[in-house]
């Protein structure tokens, strides 16, 4: 179910063994100096930081702020980067780290039914066609994930939304598999007490 609900944000991620070697060779590349390089890194990975970042801070511009952050970390971090982990949960650690600094900074946001109006509301809208329908179902998602916590939504954006593996989330938020596994079903079933109001409509 989730994702499905999740599909506006998601990004495949096979896995292959020759897509890992071509990794491993840019990033060898880019530490060696080769800008090219780097930004092909840049290009393949600034989608899913981009959605960490933004989840995790609720607001757009101050993700993009905090992107730039990660990938001058990512940068300035490559010649000591050891490939003792995938350059994958490397990045997406770095980028968790820096957004939880930012998250420090920020005030609390307004429920749910406040920033996308009451479920009556939302039922007496009139009748939008497919498309509309889509946009509409994106955005219920979105708010209700908005309301989680931290440490909630950042799970459910590493896997329905960035497509980490249990294993890559473990490593990522330095977190036993179980861990994950657990909190995962929390704000699974936390974002089904949310989304309850809107089910006729998802």
């Amino acid at each position: 179910m989730f994702k499905k609900l999740f599909a506006f944000g998601a990004k495949t991620d096979p896995g292959l063994n020759e897509q890992d070697a071509q990794e491993v060779s840019l990033v060898r590349a880019a530490q060696q100096g080769d800008h090219g390089a780097f930004r092909m890194l840049y290009d393949s990975y600034h989608g899913q930081l981009y959605n960490l970042t933004y989840y995790t801070l609720k607001d757009s511009q101050l993700a993009e702020d905090t992107l730039q952050s990660v990938f001058l970390k990512i940068y300035q971090g490559l010649p000591g980067y050891r490939f003792e982990s995938s350059f994958k949960t490397w990045a997406f650690r770095i980028a968790v780290n820096e957004a939880r600094n930012q998250l420090r900074n920020k005030k609390s946001e307004l429920p749910l039914t406040v920033i996308s109006g009451s479920p009556q509301e939302i039922h007496e809208a009139p009748g939008p066609d497919e498309k509309q329908l889509l946009q509409q179902r994106e955005a219920i998602v979105r708010r209700a994930l908005m309301e989680l916590s931290p440490k909630m939504r950042i799970v459910i954006v590493l896997k329905y939304i960035d497509g980490l593996s249990y294993d890559e989330i473990a490593t990522v938020l330095d977190c036993s598999p179980g861990t994950v596994a657990s909190r995962l079903n929390r704000a699974l079933e936390k974002l089904e007490a949310l989304l309850a109001p809107f089910r006729s409509l998802l």
